[in-house]
């Protein structure tokens, strides 16, 4: 039955960590940028909106399917790589349309980009929030302007800050996922440094650490393979994720670096758990050595990755 509700999303579907019990509702495919170098999660999905009446039938479907539950339906996550790009009244439709069928739910998630979030006014926030869009999971990957130009994110650090801090200005909760390793051996500092400054000027609710991945299909493979980008090992991966948190000056967040792209598993409360997380790093950085660390990623992600 689920199977033709997700069906255009292929063999991996995903949605944010902090949703992973949510009902996801399609609501698009792909992202309407689509051009990050390290990115192939969507290439030959242009960006596509699936339309009211599509929604609408798999709604249908979703309520079937989870009618027979214990517990009703309470959180729903939009589905897609940023749905919030999409204009204001079709997304207040959206989640009417959500609350029709899932009349108990109190909470609605999203994918966001931060352009997607400066494109919309305070008030178009604000109308979101209260028809019950609680939680937004913002792409910020690095805090440096070199490393976001180079990887043809689209944002600059500015831009994350402003969309961070307008979301906080507002009351919204959000998660930001950061990319460990993005800026390759010669940023590497850089990454984890203005990352973490830029994180410690605002206050997301959950910091989603995430290692870099070179998908087989990226537009960096290219420049991998001529020697213009040269990645880190798993090792200096978990240095660098080390020095973002000794640098993460926080007031009260989650720390989660349990995402399956990652070497060592951490997770945290900040500022309360920051020593412990910090001691476990290097404990780490004593017991494991490169080649056994190479082969769990190599093995993790033989369907995907470069190796």
């Amino acid at each position: 039955m689920l199977k033709d509700v997700y069906k255009e999303y292929g063999e991996y579907f995903y949605v944010p960590m902090t949703q992973g019990y949510s009902v996801a509702v399609p609501v698009s495919l792909g992202c309407s940028w689509d051009k990050c170098l390290y990115c192939d999660l969507n290439q030959g999905n242009k960006f596509k909106f699936f339309g009211l009446e599509e929604i609408e039938n798999r709604l249908n479907i979703l309520r079937k399917f989870y009618s027979n539950r214990r517990r009703p339906v309470e959180k729903v996550v939009m589905a897609g790589g940023n749905p919030l790009c999409l204009d204001t009244g079709i997304l207040i439709d959206i989640i009417h349309l959500i609350r029709e069928y899932f009349p108990q739910v109190k909470n609605i998630s999203s994918f966001a980009r931060a352009d997607d979030i400066l494109r919309k006014s305070k008030d178009e926030l604000l109308e979101l929030k209260n028809l019950g869009l609680g939680q937004l999971s913002v792409g910020v990957e690095s805090g440096n302007d070199e490393i976001l130009a180079y990887h043809n994110k689209g944002i600059s650090r500015e831009d994350n800050y402003r969309a961070l801090a307008k979301l906080e200005e507002l009351s919204i909760d959000y998660s930001t996922y950061i990319m460990l390793g993005l800026g390759g051996k010669r940023l590497s500092k850089e990454n984890a440094i203005d990352t973490a400054s830029l994180l410690s000027m605002v206050n997301p609710q959950v910091i989603i650490v995430v290692t870099m991945v070179v998908f087989k299909n990226a537009k960096l493979v290219e420049r991998i393979r001529k020697g213009e980008f040269e990645r880190l090992s798993v090792l200096d991966t978990i240095r660098e994720e080390r020095l973002l948190l000794e640098n993460l000056h926080m007031k009260n967040t989650i720390f989660n670096g349990t995402h399956k792209t990652n070497a060592l598993i951490l997770k945290g409360k900040l500022p309360e758990q920051k020593e412990l997380l910090l001691d476990k790093i290097d404990k780490a950085l004593k017991k494991y050595d490169q080649r056994s660390l190479r082969n769990r990623e190599i093995n993790r992600w033989r369907n995907w990755s470069l190796e």
